[in-house]
């Protein structure tokens, strides 16, 4: 193979630009992912005397660079714009077949004569793909990228095997060579993310694989505890303990974080009445996504919650992460409006960390701003960081909104938010995260009633 790819090189089919010249009424034919499933799967089971068989996925342009190019051109002309970019492919083999992978993601299987033709191939390969796109006499610049995987070598799922194989594309991508070859890992971790999400639901029913812990926040100026946060916990039966981190962005990307939420927001509730009863009457902060935001009964179902427990609106704090984007800004900011016009607070969490902080901080209506824990941690030794958290705070409190410093672990770093009148820190310095019977004895411990 690689010496016909050589001849075609020579002949001019890789070099240059590429001019529309294809019939678009009758496009490269691209088969069905199902197919290329089970190609993969025969594939698995040949044995070659010699050679190899690769799979091999290309992301023609990355899922941004596709959606701008349909929201200038259309539909029509990203079809015909793949179909130039398929005919370059054929240097392959004329006869050689393509499958759907993604949105314009690719897949095709290469059989190797020798063991050594691959590495020559995908240099040329990548060549091809960086060519110039000329459609209707639009030039048009995209980046591509080759993942491969070698099934000969491969005993995994077919399935997780393209997941893993479609990743290392989008490495290639940013990769120097244009390529890169298959990790496995990716193969387990999207077994794994598969397997979370597939039990989420059956966790909100299952009496302690979710579970909440309770971390208490410091007034600094008095030192004595506010509020609380309640921390969503899972432990996995299989699995064991999964973090927040791991599973709440897979959650999020699916219609399960609605009713997740309002898993957390109603047992929380439920546990700060019951404090309230005994008299301890502190403030329960619980995390939403910014995708909440854009449920039309988000609102109603705080309200018929807070009822249900005769809760006080004003003792709950709701806090979203500035690093999440809103759906739609304006439908987001016209439901947290209602929520403070109903009493319950407003929390900006993990800030200075997203990509437009100011602008969030102008157009939200909270009332309370926290600075990300990743910023605290190295205020000791980080002048910037010093001189940033020092106007955060100046800058929260013109605007009227009280500040949170996250994790807060040493005395040296409290001292100095002392110093610059930070409102309130959170942290394993005040408290480590616990189950409500321990944060109660915990609490009555450190703070005793008058």
């Amino acid at each position: 193979m690689s010496e016909s790819i050589q001849s075609d090189r020579q002949g001019g089919v890789l070099s240059g630009e590429t001019v529309v010249t294809a019939d678009f009424d009758n496009p490269t034919a691209v088969l069905e992912r199902a197919l290329l499933l089970r190609e993969i799967v025969s594939a698995q089971t040949e044995k070659l005397p010699e050679g190899h068989i690769f799979l091999v996925v290309i992301n023609i342009a990355d899922t941004n660079h596709y959606d701008d190019i349909i929201r200038t051109f259309g539909y029509k002309f990203a079809d015909d714009l793949l179909n130039i970019r398929l005919a370059d492919l054929l240097f392959i083999h004329k006869n050689q077949s393509f499958f759907h992978v993604g949105f314009w993601s690719i897949g095709f299987i290469y059989r190797s004569r020798t063991a050594g033709e691959a590495n020559s191939v995908w240099p040329l390969l990548n060549d091809a793909l960086a060519k110039p796109l000329i459609c209707r006499g639009i030039p048009i610049s995209i980046t591509a990228g080759i993942g491969v995987c070698d099934l000969m070598k491969s005993p995994i799922a077919a399935e997780d095997l393209l997941q893993a194989t479609y990743l290392a594309g989008q490495a290639g991508a940013a990769s120097p060579t244009g390529w890169a070859e298959c990790n496995y890992d990716h193969a387990h971790d999207h077994r794994r993310a598969f397997t979370l999400i597939s039990d989420v639901s059956n966790a909100m029913i299952t009496p302690g694989e979710f579970k909440l812990a309770y971390q208490a926040r410091a007034t600094l100026r008095t030192g004595k505890a506010d509020a609380v946060e309640a921390l969503l916990r899972w432990h996995h039966p299989a699995l064991g303990r999964i973090t927040p981190d791991e599973f709440i962005p897979l959650v999020e990307a699916t219609g399960l974080i609605r009713d997740l939420t309002f898993w957390v927001l109603s047992y929380a509730i439920s546990q700060a009445a019951k404090w309230h009863a005994d008299n301890h009457k502190v403030k329960i902060c619980v995390k939403i996504s910014t995708k909440n935001l854009a449920e039309d009964d988000f609102v109603n179902r705080i309200a018929a919650l807070l009822e249900l427990h005769k809760f006080n609106p004003e003792f709950l704090e709701l806090e979203f992460s500035e690093r999440r984007s809103f759906a739609n800004p304006s439908i987001a900011r016209s439901r947290l409006l209602e929520l403070r016009a109903m009493g319950v607070n407003i929390s900006i969490d993990d800030f200075a960390t997203g990509k437009d902080s100011f602008r969030t901080l102008a157009n939200i209506p909270a009332n309370f701003l926290k600075i990300d824990r990743r910023i605290i941690k190295f205020l000791p030794d980080n002048l910037r960081y010093q001189a940033l958290v020092r106007s955060i705070i100046h800058m929260a409190h013109e605007m009227d909104m009280l500040v949170v410093a996250e994790g807060v672990e040493t005395f040296a770093v409290q001292e100095m938010l002392q110093a610059w009148n930070c409102d309130f820190a959170e942290g394993y310095l005040i408290n480590w995260p616990m189950p409500a019977d321990a944060f109660i004895s915990w609490f009555n411990e450190t703070y005793p009633r008058e």
